[in-house]
C-alpha cells in the first residue's frame, strides 16, 4: 500500500515579507556603508565623479621623503596633486612627519580623513627599492636639467640640459637635500613634484608597452590596499586618459624649535581645508583652462634675433599670455623645449599644440612664478623659415 504523501507545508506570509524587508534592510546598509567607506575601483570610472589616493615615499633606513593626496576626477579627465613637506607638524609638540619615519604615511592618512572630512580608500607606499624598480620598469624617466637647477649631488653630477635618469639616479636627485634648512626641504618638495608629474605623464606615453604581466609586477612593488584587480582597474585609467593636472601643497607656517634648534612647518586644519578646496575647485573650473591666466616666458636659443618675440605672437594668438621674451643662457639649442614650471599641465599642453607637438619637460620652480618657460631651438628657426 502506498504511503500518503505529507502535504506541503507553506512558508507564512510574515515569515517572507520579514525575510525581504531583512535583505532590503542589508541592501540598504551595504549601500551607506559604500558611500561613507569610497568606492571600489572595480567600478568604471567613467561612473565615478572623485577618486582620492594618498601616496607615499620612504628612503633610506625607512625616512619618509613626502606624501601626495591626489583626487582623481575622471569625468573630467583631471587630477589634484597634493603635496606634504616631512617638515610639516600636524601636532601640539610640533613633532614633525620626518620624525615619524615609516609611521608618517598612515598619520597623514588620519589627519588628511579628518580634515577634509572625507575618506581616502586607497593608499600606496613606496620604498626606496621599490621605486627605484618602478623607474626602471618604465625605462627611466626623461628629465631636463638647467643651470640654476639644484643637480648635483654626492653620486651624481647632471650637466647635461636634458637625459634619461634611470631608478637609483632618479632617487638620488629627489631625496637629496643641499642642507638641512626648510629652504632646502621647499626646493627638494619642488624636484619631487617634478618626478612624480614625469612619473605619471610617462604612464601615459608608454602605454602600448604595459602589458599586463609588467602591471602585475608593478603591483608587487609596492604596498597597498589595493587588490590586484583594482589596481589593474586604476592603471588602465592612467594609461588611457591623457590627464590635466594640478600641483599644490599642504600650507604651513615656519616656526622655530628652540631645543632642536631647527624649523618645522606647523599646519593648521582649517587653513589646510579651506587651501585643499580652493585650490580642487580651481582645477575644475572652466575659467582654469583660460589662456589669459597663464605666465610665461619665451626665451631665444639661437643667435639669431627675434625668434621669441615671434614665439610670443603665436602664442598670443592661441589666447595664451606671455609676461616676458628675453635670451636664453645658451644660444645653441638644436631644438625648441617647454618646461612646465608650475604643475598646471593645461597650459603647457596648449604650448606643446602651438609649438608642432614639442616635448613638454617638468621642471618645477615656484619662486619663478611662471607656469611655463619656452625655449626656441633651431628647429623652431627651421619651421618659420
Amino acid at each position: 500500500m502506498l504511503r500518503e504523501s505529507s502535504p506541503k507545508q507553506t512558508i507564512p506570509a510574515k515569515t517572507l515579507f520579514i525575510a525581504a524587508g531583512s535583505f532590503f534592510l542589508f541592501a540598504l546598509l551595504f549601500l551607506v556603508f559604500k558611500s561613507k567607506t569610497g568606492f571600489s575601483l572595480d567600478q568604471k570610472f567613467s561612473q565615478s565623479k572623485r577618486m582620492p589616493i594618498l601616496f607615499s615615499v620612504l628612503g633610506d633606513k625607512e625616512e619618509y621623503l613626502f606624501s601626495m593626496y591626489a583626487e582623481f576626477y575622471p569625468n573630467e579627465k583631471k587630477a589634484a596633486l597634493f603635496f606634504v613637506n616631512p617638515k610639516t607638524s600636524f601636532d601640539d609638540g610640533e613633532k614633525s612627519l620626518k620624525e615619524k619615519g615609516n609611521s608618517a604615511p598612515s598619520y597623514v592618512k588620519s589627519v588628511l580623513e579628518d580634515t577634509l572630512d572625507s575618506n581616502i580608500p586607497f593608499k600606496i607606499v613606496w620604498t626606496k627599492e621599490q621605486f627605484q624598480n618602478w623607474i626602471n620598469l618604465l625605462g627611466g624617466l626623461h628629465l631636463f636639467f638647467e643651470p640654476k637647477s639644484l643637480h648635483v649631488t654626492e653620486n651624481y653630477s647632471r650637466n647635461k640640459e636634458s637625459y634619461l635618469l634611470d631608478g637609483p639616479d632618479c632617487f638620488d636627485w629627489m631625496s637629496s637635500l643641499a642642507d638641512d634648512s626648510i629652504l632646502s626641504y621647499f626646493r627638494r618638495l619642488e624636484i619631487q613634484e617634478t618626478v612624480m608629474l614625469t612619473l605619471l605623464e610617462t604612464i601615459h606615453e608608454k602605454r602600448e608597452q604595459m602589458g599586463k604581466q609588467k602591471v602585475a609586477y608593478l603591483h608587487s612593488q609596492m604596498s597597498t590596499n589595493m587588490s590586484q584587480k583594482e589596481w589593474e582597474t586604476f592603471f588602465d585609467f592612467l594609461k588611457k586618459e591623457k590627464l590635466q593636472f594640478g600641483v599644490s601643497e599642504v600650507p604651513g607656517e615656519p616656526v622655530a624649535r628652540i631645543k632642536s634648534k631647527d624649523q618645522v612647518l606647523k599646519a593648521n586644519e582649517e587653513t589646510i581645508k579651506v587651501a585643499f578646496y580652493k585650490f580642487s575647485s580651481d582645477l575644475r573650473s572652466p575659467s582654469f583652462a583660460e589662456g589669459e591666466r597663464a605666465r610665461i616666458e619665451v626665451l631665444n636659443g639661437t643667435p639669431k634675433n627675434g625668434l621669441a618675440k615671434y614665439g610670443k605672437v603665436l602664442l598670443n594668438d592661441k589666447g595664451l599670455k606671455v609676461l616676458t621674451v628675453d635670451n636664453a643662457w645658451d644660444s645653441n639649442f638644436k631644438s625648441t623645449v617647454i618646461l612646465n614650471r608650475s604643475g598646471n599641465t593645461h597650459y603647457t599642453d596648449m604650448i606643446s599644440d602651438t609649438f608642432q607637438g614639442r616635448k613638454v619637460f617638468f621642471s618645477l620652480r615656484k619662486d619663478l612664478g611662471l607656469d611655463a618657460t619656452v625655449i626656441v631651438g633651431e628647429d623652431f628657426q627651421n619651421s618659420k623659415d
